[in-house]
């Protein structure tokens, strides 16, 4: 599962279809929201990805860091906008 940490407002703009979004600061709260299993956190340029990350690894799950930006997923066709 492809887990979108940006703000909302981000998230409005533009994003990957079938994420998860839960902005970074209100990941702690809804950790038992997340789906089971492997889930791997982007951002805009991989700063609140790797803060994500941290906090998941933290509280037990697998996790992986998409460490590129999201102008590539843009680039490469992957997004979608309201």
């Amino acid at each position: 599962m492809l887990l979108d940490v940006r703000r909302d407002d981000e998230y409005a703009v533009g994003h990957i279809p079938g994420v998860a979004h839960v902005p970074l600061h209100r990941l702690l709260d809804r950790l038992d929201a997340l789906p089971p299993g492997q889930l791997w956190v982007h951002c805009a340029s991989g700063y609140r990805a790797s803060i994500a990350a941290s906090l998941l690894d933290r509280a037990g799950r697998d996790v992986v860091l998409v460490d590129d930006s999201y102008d590539s997923a843009v680039a490469a066709g992957l997004t979608t906008t309201p």
